[in-house]
C-alpha cells in the first residue's frame, strides 16, 4: 500500500482553502459568507488579568474575521445588484408587452 504521508501537505492546503476565512476569492452569495463567532466574555477578573494578552488576540482575530465577513456580504450584494441590473436590461430588451 502506498504511503499517504506525501499527500498530507496538499490535504492541509485544501482544508485551509475550504475552511480559512479570507483565503478564497470573495463569495458570490450571502450564503457563502459565514459570520464569525464572537469570543466568549471572560467575567473572572483573575483570569482576565492572567490571560489578557491571549484574550486581546482573540478579540483582534474576531474583529478581523468580522471585517472579512462584512466584505464578503458587500461582495455578494454587489454581485446580486449586477445580476438584477442584467435581468432588467434583458427584460427591457423584450420591448413592450403585447396587448392580450
Amino acid at each position: 500500500m502506498p504511503d499517504p504521508s506525501p499527500n498530507l501537505p496538499l490535504a492541509g492546503l485544501i482544508c485551509c482553502a475550504l475552511l480559512c476565512p479570507g483565503s478564497l476569492a470573495q463569495a458570490g452569495t450571502a450564503l457563502d459568507c459565514l459570520p464569525p463567532l464572537p469570543p466568549d466574555a471572560v467575567r473572572d477578573d483573575a483570569t482576565r488579568m492572567a490571560y489578557a494578552s491571549e484574550i486581546r488576540e482573540e478579540y483582534v482575530a474576531y474583529f478581523d474575521d468580522a471585517q472579512s465577513y462584512l466584505h464578503c456580504l458587500e461582495s455578494a450584494r454587489a454581485e446580486v445588484t449586477a445580476e438584477v441590473n442584467r435581468a432588467i436590461a434583458d427584460y427591457q430588451a423584450l420591448g413592450p408587452a403585447p396587448d392580450d
